[in-house]
């Protein structure tokens, strides 16, 4: 009897950590749902979240990116977690909402329900469906992969 305990005590943690669903697994599925409940176009190919708070060089890096590439129509922009409209469109020199590819989350929903919610986050669309997404962080830079 002894021994079926120790064995069910090493075995416990492996099952349980089978059990778990791993952060891109969260956040995949947190965005797929987000973007079904938006009913987005499925014409784009990418989905640029920026946050307002958190990571303030990473965010600098996305505002710049933002600038460069707002007239890209495979892009569409979803700005989060801002304090100020008029702020945002100070600091990027952009009128937000004359663009049709920004999506302004004035209801957070694109709060991501992970740690990497305070960084920018960059998914690739496959017809209006998240295949895969990361995070613009120190170190990483994903914006090279969006062509």
């Amino acid at each position: 009897m002894r021994k079926i305990i120790v064995a069910f005590a090493f075995c416990l943690p492996m099952l349980l950590a089978g059990c778990k669903e791993n952060t891109e697994d969260i956040e995949k599925s947190f965005l797929n749902k987000t973007v079904m409940q938006l009913d987005l176009s499925t014409d784009y190919k990418w989905i640029v979240i920026i946050p307002g708070a958190g990571c303030h060089g990473c965010i600098q890096e996305g505002e710049l990116f933002l600038k460069r590439n707002v007239n890209n129509p495979n892009i569409l922009y979803v700005l989060t977690k801002f304090s100020s409209l008029k702020i945002l469109q100070q600091k990027t020199g952009i009128r937000l909402k004359e663009h049709s590819n920004i999506y302004l989350d004035f209801n957070n929903l694109f709060d991501i329900p992970t740690n990497n919610t305070i960084y920018p986050c960059i998914a690739k669309l496959e017809r209006g469906e998240v295949v895969s997404c990361s995070f613009q962080k120190p170190g990483n830079s994903a914006f090279k992969q969006i062509r």
